[in-house]
């Protein structure tokens, strides 16, 4: 049950198959995941309290930024409650029906799912348009406009990736996330030990070949060494000469960063002739990190405090062939600053009940702004479930479980 419960709410965040493409299915989820809490007697009082009041907090700041600030047209403002019930909902529902496994689960499914991605890699790599071609007789959606786009469900494979791990994602970078996220999940679950199922990930990790994934990566490191009791200063006697030969050696670390920098400021000079450009053409324009994130402060400036609107981008017609990639700055046109400070906040307090020291679980909110600044992970339902994760962290707010649902869960403690 909690097993299949975390497979689809994983698949569903990664918009890598067809099930977060259309609207009826978040809905379907929702309905699966509150017909196996109410089946199973997972829900309590206090869930629904915790939503409501969630919910409360929510509409109140969205109705003050309406009416005092934005001074949108009322369809902005229906599209902000509609995505508490839509996508925020399902979160809260996972978080509720798993409680104190989440943890557990999440780690397991993205570990399995990594595993999976690895003999696919492979043949991807060897057999790239054998692969393609199988995917496309299979003819799985979504159905990505522009990109050759195979979906196997577990897997995608995108050509213009063809040496790179895009496993369950939509691409290796938003892959990367989850693999981070998993191995972070899979310390904090198992004391912080290197065993054979954290070695998977990280190899799974390499695969993706993703500038953003390995300086994540690098952090996780820092934060599983420093777990492990190592001192500062042994770790910057090693660990910053391979850092920095790394850096400047492998083409896809700072080489990228700085060619990536340079060509997002040439993107934000030719902005309106690149625009008109891939509109004539008939396709979207991406905008990489950097030069997302200036086009986004230079839209809104001091309104990306409170932010304007879940569809902040119908309130300029260049949005409409805009492809945005960094992850902290849509959400912040999206809920602003203040939205994102109480989501690392609470995501704060769910580390902190798995790691020993403010220092371990600051990393680990590093690690959710690194990968946010080169993916957009924020509006993911794995991302807004740490609204409510820490809650169900807390041995004091969950009822008593037993004698429900002894599954896997406690078995993989055994094995």
């Amino acid at each position: 049950m909690y097993y299949f419960a975390t497979l689809i709410f994983i698949l569903l965040s990664a918009n890598g198959t067809f099930i977060p493409f259309f609207n009826i299915n978040w809905f379907i989820v929702e309905f699966v995941f509150l017909w196996i809490g109410i089946e199973h007697n997972r829900f309590n009082k206090r869930d629904i309290g915790l939503f409501v009041k969630f919910a409360a907090m929510y509409i109140t700041y969205c109705t003050f930024r309406s009416v005092f600030l934005t001074h949108l047209p009322i369809n902005f403002f229906v599209s902000d409650i509609i995505y508490l019930f839509k996508y925020i909902l399902p979160s809260f529902l996972f978080c509720a029906l798993l409680k104190d496994k989440a943890l557990y689960y999440l780690s397991k499914v993205i570990i399995d799912l990594a595993i999976i991605s690895i003999p696919f890699f492979l043949i991807q790599v060897l057999a790239g348009n054998m692969l393609f071609n199988i995917g496309s007789a299979l003819n799985i959606p979504p159905h990505v406009v522009g990109y050759e786009y195979t979906n196997f469900i577990v897997f995608v494979y995108v050509k213009l990736h063809a040496f790179q791990n895009a496993g369950f994602a939509w691409e290796p970078g938003a892959y990367g996330f989850f693999l981070n996220i998993g191995l972070v999940l899979h310390f904090m679950s198992n004391g912080f030990s290197f065993d054979k199922r954290a070695r998977w990930l990280v190899l799974a990790i390499f695969t993706t070949l993703s500038t953003t994934s390995f300086i994540a990566l690098i952090l996780v490191c820092l934060l599983f060494f420093r777990a492990r009791g190592l001192k500062w200063s042994l770790l910057l006697t090693f660990a910053v000469p391979l850092i920095l030969v790394a850096a400047f050696q492998l083409p896809f670390l700072a080489d990228k960063i700085i060619h990536t920098y340079k060509d997002d400021l040439n993107s934000m000079k030719n902005i309106a002739y690149l625009s008109k450009y891939y509109i004539r053409i008939g396709e979207t324009f991406p905008l990489n990190r950097f030069a997302s994130l200036l086009f986004i402060y230079k839209t809104f400036g001091a309104q990306l405090i409170f932010g304007i609107s879940n569809i902040f981008t119908d309130t300029n017609p260049i949005f409409a062939n805009i492809n945005i990639s960094n992850g902290i700055f849509e959400f912040c046109a999206k809920f602003g600053a203040v939205g994102i400070i109480f989501l690392l906040y609470r995501a704060y307090l769910f580390f902190r009940v798995y790691t020993s020291n403010f220092e371990q679980a600051f990393y680990c909110i590093i690690l959710i702004l690194i990968l946010g600044f080169g993916e957009s992970i924020f509006m993911l339902p794995i991302t807004t479930a740490f609204c409510f994760l820490y809650h169900y962290a807390q041995p004091n707010e969950l009822e008593d479980d037993e004698g429900n649902d002894v599954d896997e869960y406690e078995l993989g403690h055994v094995v």
